[in-house]
């Protein structure tokens, strides 16, 4: 049997991950700017340095072998500290570095903007990339080193998470809202039968008010009702609302005033205190621009409490 080197060169790591992000040999090869043969011969090379098999080829292109997906969990660990490396290496040179932030539709929409500007304003050059989804897919960019830090709502588990570190920030109430001539307007003491008639515009089954809301249809014994949209931005929420008898829940958020189109719809029962936050990982070292946004996120928070 071929010995395993000790030491896996980053190369090694880089030809793994991009095979394994893009599911093909060609596709891995064009984003490496490297023909088909010459990044076939490199993966042929770090399998046999490494004594495994690490993908098998098929017509549709690749999947990881079970050896390949242990070494790729490692991979993205290397890859992570390698980012934090080159991050402490531009903080010493007094560069503000990029940071790479998760956010929920909500917060992207209130909070974050002013903070991001603030930062913008202190540290012209930082780069700062914004990445919207539900709280899962997020999350797990996170813990995989694909984001610095996470601002949502608080996830199920998020705190007893061993490798993350989750500071909890603001409580907003989420109401179910809909248009103003939504036959429910003005309605007082609204149950579950008069809302099972109309839709909902909700995100995916990982979003936090997708959870919470099937968590008090059950706990009640009502029956979930239909969603008829599923989108995570906030903004297509409301748009579709404006226009239709759907429902929705949004924050009760004084930094967003909503369309006078938009009222509340009074379920005292759907009401909802959500509790929002930041997410890092822990022990990572976050870039001098990363370290301003989370304090002016702190603060903005602490505003609006």
């Amino acid at each position: 049997m071929t010995k395993m080197n000790s030491l896996v060169p980053l190369r090694h790591v880089a030809i793994m991950l991009t095979i394994e992000e893009h599911g093909s040999i060609n596709a891995a090869a064009s984003i490496l700017g490297l023909t088909q043969s010459a990044l076939t011969k490199a993966l042929k090379r770090a399998e046999d340095e490494m004594g495994v098999r690490l993908f098998d080829r098929h017509t549709k292109g690749v999947t990881p072998t079970p050896s390949g997906k242990l070494a790729l969990e490692h991979a993205k660990i290397i890859r992570s500290q390698s980012d934090q490396i080159m991050n402490a290496i531009d903080g010493l040179r007094n560069s503000p570095g990029r940071v790479l932030v998760g956010a929920g539709a909500s917060f992207l929409d209130a909070l974050l903007p002013k903070a991001i500007a603030n930062v913008v304003s202190r540290y012209p050059t930082a780069e700062i990339h914004l990445k919207m989804d539900n709280a899962v897919v997020l999350l797990n960019m996170l813990r995989e080193g694909k984001l610095d830090l996470l601002f949502g709502s608080e996830f199920p588990g998020v705190a007893a998470m061993e490798d993350i570190d989750w500071l909890p920030l603001i409580a907003n109430e989420m109401d179910v809202v809909a248009r103003s001539g939504h036959p429910l307007a003005g309605k007082k003491n609204i149950g579950p039968s008069d809302l099972r008639d109309y839709g909902w515009v909700l995100g995916g089954q990982n979003d936090p008010p997708y959870l919470y809301l099937e968590s008090v249809f059950r706990a009640k014994g009502w029956v979930f009702p239909h969603v008829a949209v599923q989108s995570v931005s906030r903004t297509v929420a409301i748009r579709i609302v404006q226009q239709s008898d759907l429902l929705t829940l949004l924050p009760n958020m004084r930094t967003n005033p909503y369309h006078s189109d938009i009222v509340r719809i009074d379920c005292d029962d759907l009401t909802w205190t959500r509790i929002a936050g930041i997410a890092v990982r822990k022990g990572y070292k976050l870039p001098p621009a990363g370290k301003t946004l989370l304090s002016e996120i702190k603060s903005v928070c602490e505003t609006y409490n």
